[in-house]
């Protein structure tokens, strides 16, 4: 990767767990998405609905009805793949990130940008 900044980490990141829900048939692409009571795949809701229609929908078919409704970085959380649970724990951490980094002052971007450059894993002795 040529560029280092917080930004170009954070969409590499999301590109690679991304490829992991491809590879596990989840949505890539991003939305609110629901599945019901004996659907095999996620489907995507119209991105054009507001909050209210949202809520009419899940009132029409409740999660108690084995409705199921969420964001696309959600989508792997309790998926039975410990691979497809750490891709959304990196989904939902990268948009939680680029929030912050939008608006962010010059300190807290240096923040950031040295937690990502950190290894995954401490040096050995």
């Amino acid at each position: 990767m040529t560029d280092s900044s917080p930004a170009a980490r954070l969409a590499a990141l999301r590109a690679s767990a991304l490829v992991v829900y491809r590879a596990h048939d989840l949505p890539v692409k991003p939305g609110f998405y629901r599945r019901g009571p004996r659907a095999r795949r996620w489907s995507r809701l119209a991105g054009e609905l507001d909050v209210a229609a949202r809520w009419d929908l899940i009132r029409a078919h409740p999660p108690d009805g084995g409705w199921r409704y969420l964001d696309r970085d959600r989508l792997g959380e309790a998926h039975e793949t410990a691979e497809v649970r750490e891709a959304s724990r990196v989904l939902v951490a990268c948009t939680r990130l680029e929030t912050a980094l939008a608006g962010a002052e010059d300190g807290l971007v240096a923040l950031i940008d040295l937690a990502l450059s950190l290894p995954a894993v401490a040096p050995r002795v």
